[in-house]
């Protein structure tokens, strides 16, 4: 009897024994309890090296993350608590991996991070909002929300309105170079969107990146090729790269395809404008007024037009008169007289182009003054050359201050 005893001793304290790696599981939730989070991250650290295949170990690793993340937000360390998110998320990942039946779980989990941290960027926004009139707190804020946008989007990668949220919270603080990297995921995942292209091709624009700007804003108009705004960047990211030829060839093939859209027309005539191709500029912008009879724009540079060319006209003459007076010692009574006879001829042309302007110009600010908002400063500034170059001094004078004179 005694030896059957000490069998069963043996025995009971055999099946009592807890393994080490076990027993450091254990140890480290007891120290995640009581918020002794290094502790846990240095057990979890050594579960790695002993166990390094079993999903307890990186359920551990997962939650150990979790909580040091939100120990960095509210001490305020960005960089650290976005290490953290990301640490969190791929332990989970490797959960599921080995263990796929936990993923129910873990999306569960992943799911409520995703809420809280979405909220915490919404509160924040509206914070930085709330505080308009400091610039410095404002700025703050913004960064903050951008912080927990950027980790709902790790967890939860397809989510455009993340990517979207972290990008205008960046905007937000004025760090509008780093907004191109969420304002591209949420076009990849969110898919085509005008005032996502709309930013970041200000974004390029502005930041001495044209040739980035171009291949985007190609895509842009073509997903919306009746957006005016976007139509004027791809322009304005040609000429900013050299490629105005391109843009005048492009545009004359989408005139050919689509003749009735007048945002085309007002495109090309504009880039045959700044090419100094007045005929075929005027005749496009006539053809976008047509179409459109309130486009403002349009009529603008078709005024511009006449004015472009009377200048040039008036280039000319300068030209002519510079070379007449350099020659006056050597040229005849009767050359010199033919040579002002051109002159007289070529200033008439000048001013009747001076005339054509003013009609147009008049419509752009007529429908210019419907629009809230909308400045007619440039256009006046225009029609006051035009009325001076024409002998109407009274008009003139209507028109210089809207002018700015």
């Amino acid at each position: 009897m005694k030896y059957i005893s000490i069998l069963s001793v043996i025995i009971f304290a055999v099946h009592g024994f807890v393994p080490h790696a076990d027993a450091q599981l254990r140890k480290a939730n007891r120290a995640l309890d009581r918020g002794n989070y290094e502790e846990a991250m240095t057990l979890a650290q050594e579960l790695m090296d002993d166990k390094p295949d079993d999903h307890k170990t990186w359920d551990l690793m997962a939650r150990v993350h979790d909580h040091l993340a939100t120990q960095s937000a509210l001490i305020g360390v960005r960089q650290e608590y976005l290490d953290h998110v990301e640490g969190m998320v791929e332990a989970y990942k490797k959960v599921v991996d080995l263990r796929p039946r936990e993923g129910d779980q873990v999306n569960s989990r992943l799911q409520i991070f995703y809420y809280q941290t979405f909220n915490s960027g919404i509160e924040e926004f509206t914070n930085a909002q709330a505080v308009a009139g400091d610039d410095s707190l404002q700025s703050d804020h913004f960064r903050k929300s951008a912080t927990y946008f950027q980790a709902s989007s790790v967890a939860a990668p397809d989510s455009s309105g993340a990517y979207i949220n972290w990008a205008y919270a960046l905007l937000g603080a004025g760090d509008s170079d780093e907004a191109v990297i969420p304002l591209n995921l949420a076009l990849e995942y969110g898919g085509p969107d005008p005032e996502i292209y709309s930013y970041l091709a200000r974004i390029y624009l502005t930041s001495e990146r044209a040739e980035q700007a171009v291949p985007l804003l190609e895509e842009a108009v073509e997903q919306y090729p009746d957006h005016p705004e976007l139509q004027n960047f791809l322009l304005n990211a040609y000429s900013e790269t050299g490629q105005d030829d391109l843009a005048i060839q492009r545009y004359a093939t989408l005139v050919e395809s689509d003749p009735e859209n007048p945002i085309y027309r007002y495109n090309y005539g504009s880039l045959l404008l700044q090419a100094n191709e007045f005929d075929g500029a005027v005749e496009q912008l006539m053809m976008a007024v047509e179409i459109d009879s309130t486009y403002v724009d349009a009529y603008y540079n078709l005024g511009a037009a006449f004015i472009n060319n009377a200048n040039s006209v008036q280039q000319v003459i300068t030209d002519m008169d510079d070379d007449m007076r350099a020659r006056k010692d050597v040229i005849t009574d009767e050359e010199e007289q033919d040579i002002l006879d051109q002159i007289d001829v070529m200033a008439e042309v000048r001013r009747g182009l001076y005339q054509l302007s003013i009609v147009p110009l008049e419509d752009a600010k007529k429908y210019a003054e419907m629009q809230e908002g909308r400045s007619v400063m440039e256009i006046c500034s225009a029609l006051f050359q035009a009325y001076a170059q024409t002998d109407q001094e009274d008009k003139a004078m209507l028109v210089s201050d809207c002018a700015g004179m």
